[in-house]
């Protein structure tokens, strides 16, 4: 396979936040850390060719917030709409360029993902990201924690009973505006917007690599 398929096991192109306790779905495949990113744990079978898929089959995203992590103050209600903004980013993006189709079959990409974690920007850090305070802190070395979320993902080929790529990554602190208003979940639907824009992208390059 070729060397952009380590970018579609991931599907985020982001700054990252720690994750000395990231850990994988029960039923996901052996994952390893990815070498130069200590926040993206990462599988991918060898010698794949997802480029030569023109339809995708777009699951429910799931919520899968363990009580070990908790909410952190994250209600169903908020943690359900974001899995739903998931699913419509993934479908709108992906639907650009390949056919989106109601069930998987043996000629469909099908795309699972989950959220494992959530943190929402504060109201304390909503103040901060007022101008002209915004852009002095983003513009910091280290700059204001924006809130997080942990992303889970996996491809399946065809009919497959295992995935063929699958990854758990952490991502905080986006290239957001700072000049723009913030929301609450500002920084979560913009990771996922890039997550969504990247995969879309790295798969049409497999498309166009296969002609």
């Amino acid at each position: 396979m070729k060397a952009t398929l380590s970018a579609i096991a991931l599907g985020i192109a982001l700054a990252g936040c720690s994750s000395t306790t990231l850990k994988a779905p029960a039923d996901y495949p052996q994952l390893n850390v990815k070498a130069d990113e200590p926040n993206t744990l990462l599988f991918s079978k060898q010698n794949l060719n997802l480029g030569k898929y023109t339809k995708a089959y777009v699951a429910p995203v799931l919520v899968q917030i363990s009580n070990e992590q908790g909410t952190k103050d994250v209600s169903d209600d908020e943690s359900s709409k974001l899995a739903r903004y998931a699913e419509q980013r993934l479908k709108k993006t992906l639907g650009t360029g390949m056919t989106l189709v109601n069930e998987p079959a043996a000629d469909v990409l099908s795309v699972r993902f989950r959220i494992l974690d959530l943190e929402p920007t504060s109201k304390a850090q909503l103040a901060m990201l007022v101008p002209p305070f915004a852009l002095v802190n983003m513009l910091s070395p280290k700059g204001a924690f924006l809130g997080s979320i942990t992303l889970a993902g996996e491809l399946y080929e065809g009919a497959a009973n295992e995935p063929s790529v699958a990854f758990v990554a952490t991502r905080s602190r986006p290239g957001v505006d700072a000049t723009v208003a913030f929301g609450r979940w500002a920084v979560a639907e913009k990771i996922i917007d890039n997550a969504s824009e990247r995969l879309a992208d790295d798969l049409a390059s497999e498309r166009a690599a296969g002609r």
